[in-house]
């Protein structure tokens, strides 16, 4: 029937899904109205936000799942993570250089240590 109680009915999507996003822009948009950081807050504030951190955990776990590679093991350790960080030059200025464990060195990579070459200049006296 072409009345006007038949109303087609619009399939729900997801704020995310409909951003092409993994991260979940409703739980963004609740937490920063509870936290109040702004009296007002724009739609699409937490769409912009969710991308963020989508990139850069992306970012992060694609650098740490390298280092592990690399160091022929299974598991994304925490050392890897800070390895990633601090091997990346965009991570580092956006995390300040990622987390400070007091408790651990901070795994460095490692270089064979080869004697300095340095030039012995004569004085001749005259």
């Amino acid at each position: 029937s072409t009345g006007r109680g038949a109303k087609a009915k619009k399939s729900r999507s997801s704020r995310s899904s409909r951003a092409g996003l993994l991260f979940p822009v409703s739980r963004i948009d609740r937490q920063l109205r509870r936290g109040r950081f702004a009296a007002r807050l724009g739609a699409r504030a937490p769409v912009f936000l969710a991308a963020v951190l989508q990139w850069v955990t992306h970012k992060t776990m694609d650098m740490a799942g390298k280092i592990t590679k690399k160091s022929n093991q299974q598991r994304i350790s925490p050392c890897h993570l800070q390895m990633a960080v601090q091997n990346s030059s965009a991570l580092k200025h956006l995390l300040g250089g990622g987390p400070r464990h007091r408790s651990r060195a901070v795994p460095q990579s490692r270089h064979v240590a080869s004697p300095s070459k340095k030039k012995k200049t004569k004085s001749r006296k005259r």
